[in-house]
This record gives structure tokens, sequence and C-alpha cells, in this order.
């Protein structure tokens, strides 16, 4: 039954563009899209932990799904999002517009993919899929109205196919090297090799770019902040996750040198602080939220690098619910404008609470779901890499204190209450899910919140908050041109350093 976790947001999607078609009436659309975000829920639950082979094949010839105890906080995190996000989603595109349903069927797409890379248990099932996402993703973003949605659109959809054609090549260079692509048998049969460390760098670099991390990000912060705000919650909250999991995937299967994984931990830890850096000099609260993200995939890749992939998974959980949140709430806040200062939470104290405790939650305050992934990342990081966590803490609490500062001078606009809702169910979620999994309250977070305030205190004495570069507007070509000689870069070093 695994398979179904995919294959019926998939009939979904096909059945609402048929529908679509017949011109049948708008309840009848709403109720098939929301089947297709709740239908997989029911699959994981009837199924727990286990694995299958579609159509009872060989393991060498067949395609394996399972749900394991990595898979499933990636899962989990996912479908919660995604419930909200449909809700929202019903609330938020207008009916009278011919082009919603076919934007319901993207967003169907985009869960379908998702969930079949997250079940795959061989790298090339897990490209199909990640495809699929990534493809709903690009149509999605320039489907936006939104000033240069469709720059951002096309820039991201150029870098991400030149990393899925260098991600495809990797894996033939694995086939033909092991005989194999289910992710055990590889694992079984891999011998270190120069043909499979240059696979391996060259699949994992390319998965780098795809989930936004340092230096490898700058197409994120475009198209997350130009997409419809439930697609930007999907895109930040899911989608980047995606190729953290194919990363999880290559280190568990191909031998990797200890210098290539202090190179990724280093790059984690760049990631994490170039995102804080970034996120304190907007005034665009999408594109803060944006930066945010390159910050918080640092986190993930810092699990996946030490190893930890179980901390990787959680924490990943942790960043679609909080993210996904705080991209529904800041939306709905700013639907008139995106720059900080013109619009706020001051005469709304549902939305206020919801922003305040994801905003706790991403900085990994308990006894909220952060807190608990940023714990199991803690405990398993060797000696001074541990420092990384509570400085990383700090400067996100600083910055999310630049977000709520602004979010409490000025009012909110109206809102639909499925608006509400939607936030106020993630913080929910953030909060339950803590309590669920044991994040408790932690003396030492009074310290972090402390000297976060404190710092906030002293950015804005020399008016850090309140700067913001311009963003710049290359010809396109000359722009993608740059993108790719940096990511060329980046591949190389890291074949290199693979090599060592």
């Amino acid at each position: 039954m695994i398979p179904l976790m995919a294959a019926l947001p998939l009939l979904a999607a096909f059945l609402l563009v048929f529908l679509d078609v017949l011109k049948v009436k708008r309840g009848i659309i709403k109720g098939v899209f929301l089947l297709g975000a709740l239908l997989p829920v029911p699959v994981v639950l009837l199924n727990g932990p286990g694995s299958e082979i579609v159509g009872g094949w060989a393991r060498e010839a067949g395609i394996e799904v399972a749900l394991t105890r990595t898979n499933l906080p990636f899962i989990a995190g996912e479908l919660v999002l995604f419930i909200f996000v449909a809700l929202y989603s019903l609330h938020y595109f207008d009916f009278r517009n011919k082009k919603t349903p076919k934007v319901l069927a993207l967003l169907l797409l985009l869960h379908t993919g998702l969930m079949g890379a997250f079940i795959a248990r061989d790298f090339f099932n897990f490209y199909i899929y990640s495809e699929i996402a990534s493809v709903s993703a690009f149509a999605l973003v320039a489907f936006s109205d939104e000033k240069g949605s469709k720059r951002a659109a096309f820039r991201y959809l150029i870098l991400s196919l030149l990393a899925s054609y260098l991600f495809v090549f990797a894996v033939g260079i694995i086939y033909m090297e092991t005989g194999y692509l289910n992710v055990d048998l590889v694992r079984e049969s891999a011998r270190p090799s120069r043909e499979l460390n240059t696979a391996l760098a060259l699949a994992f670099t390319s998965l780098l770019l795809k989930a936004g991390i340092f230096p490898l990000h700058s197409w994120l912060p475009d198209a997350h902040s130009s997409a419809p705000t439930p697609v930007s919650a999907v895109l930040s909250g899911a989608v980047v996750k995606a190729p953290a999991y194919g990363m999880i995937l290559l280190l568990s299967a191909l031998p990797s040198g200890e210098t290539f994984r202090a190179a990724v931990m280093g790059l984690a830890v760049a990631s994490i602080f170039f995102g804080i850096a970034g996120a304190l000099l907007q005034r665009d609260a999408k594109r803060f939220l944006a930066y945010s993200t390159v910050s918080q995939m640092g986190y993930v890749l810092l699990g996946i690098g030490s190893l930890n992939f179980i901390g990787a998974a959680y924490y990943a959980m942790a960043h679609s619910i909080s993210k996904g949140g705080l991209f529904l709430a800041v939306g709905s806040l700013g639907k008139e404008s995106r720059k900080l200062g013109e619009f706020g939470y001051r005469n709304a104290p549902v939305m206020a609470l919801s922003v305040l405790t994801l905003s706790l939650a991403i900085g990994g305050i308990g006894p909220l779901v952060g807190a608990y992934g940023k714990g199991i990342l803690y405990e398993n990081l060797p000696d001074l890499w541990k420092l990384t966590v509570p400085l990383g803490s700090i400067g996100t609490l600083t910055a999310f204190a630049k977000l709520n500062h602004y979010l409490r001078r000025s009012e909110a606009p109206g809102m639909p209450a499925a608006w509400k809702l939607s936030s106020l169910g993630l913080a929910l979620a953030a909060l339950l899910t803590g309590v669920y999994l044991g994040a408790g309250v932690n003396p030492g977070d009074v310290l972090y919140i402390s000297s976060a305030l404190l710092l906030f205190a002293l950015l804005k004495r020399l008016g850090v908050p309140n700067r913001s570069p311009g963003v710049g507007r290359r010809e396109i070509g000359r722009d993608v041109n740059i993108l790719t000689a940096v990511f060329v870069m980046v591949i190389t070093v890291m074949i290199l350093l693979q090599w060592v």
C-alpha cells in the first residue's frame, strides 16, 4: 500500500483537471483537492514502518518503497504542512479565475512528487519524483502575478535542470560501477573507487543547489518570495527537503571521506550564519523568510554531514511545520504590502500568538518541535561543531526579534478565518509535536532569548534592521552564467575533496 501515498494525490490531480474541463461545480473541485491532500495520511497510519517492492518483483529489478525511521519525519512534516496549506489555498485562490483549478492540480502534483521522493529507496525513482515536484514548483512560481515571478521561475528552472542533469549523470556512473540503483544493494556492492567518488561529489553538490545551501542559494530568495503565499509555504517548508533526503540516500549507500564530510559540515555552518545575516538585512518580509530558509537548511545539512540522519530528519520536520506556518501567517498579514513596518499583528491576537510561537519554534526554544530537532543535532556533533547550534539559535532568534519588532507596531488587515486557523494550526502542531517527542522546557532557553534580544537592541542602535540592500537586476543570461560558474567551482572542489 505504500505506493498509494504518491498514487492517490496523482489520481486526484488528474481527476481535478478532468472535472475542470467538464466545468463541474466549485464545491466538487474543492472536495477533490482536499481528498488529494488528505489521502496519504491513512496510508501512512495503516502501514507503519516497512518496505515493499512494487509488483512483487525481485529487489534487483523492482521498485522498492519504504517507510523508515529516517523518512517518516520528512513525510510527517510534509503532510502536516500540506494539509494546512490546502485549507488555506481554498480561501486564497479566486475560483472565478480559470487558472485556479490548474494551480490546485499543480499543487497536488507537487504533493505527489514529494511523497514519491520521500518513500523512494532507489536513486532513479527518487530522481523521477523529485523532477515531478520541481517542474510543478517552476510552474507554480511562474503562475504568480507577483512582480519578478517569471524571471525568478526561469532562473529556478535553468539552475535546477542543470543540477538534475548532473545528478542523473552521476546516477548512471553509480549504476555502471555497482550494477544497481537500489540504495541497499548499492551499499552492499560499492567499493571505493575514483568513479564512485566522482559520482558522489557530483550528485551531492547537485542536491546542495536544489536545497538552496550557501553559496548555491541565490535562486531561492527570489523564487520563494515571488510565489503565491501557499506555494511559498510549501516551497520553503517541504520542497527543499526532498534534495536533503536524497543526500541521506547518497551517504547511506556510498563511501565518503572524512575530508568531504568536513567540507559538507563547513558549508552547513556557512549557510546557517549567511542566512541569518541575509535575513537581518531584508525589509521584504517574504525575502526575510526565504533567507531564513537558507539558514535553516544549514542545520539539516549539518546533521547529514555528521551522519546523524535521524537528527537531520527531525530537524527537517520541525522546519517544515515552523517555516510553512510563518509563510502563511506573514503572507496573510502582508497581503497588501510585503515591506516590514507597513503591516503587523497589533490588532490580531491569534496571528500574533501564531507568529510568536512559530518564531520561538524555529529558534529552537522548548517545548516546541524545533528544540527537539536541535537537541538531537547537538548531541551527535563532534567537539567544536557543537557551538554552531547555540550560536545559530541566538542568531535565528535575533533575526526573528526583528520580524516581531516590526509586526507588533502595525495593524493587520482583514482576512478570512481560514487563514488565521491555518497559521494557528501549524503553531499548535509545532507545540504538540514538540511535547509529544519530549522536548522539555530548558532553563538555558532564557539565556538564548535574552542574548538575542540584547543583540537585536545593539543592531537596532546601529541601524542594521532598517538597512536593506537593493535587489540587483542583472541581465538574466549573465545572471545564470555567473551562478553556473559558482556551481561548477563548488562541484570541482567537492570532487577534489572526495578524492583526498
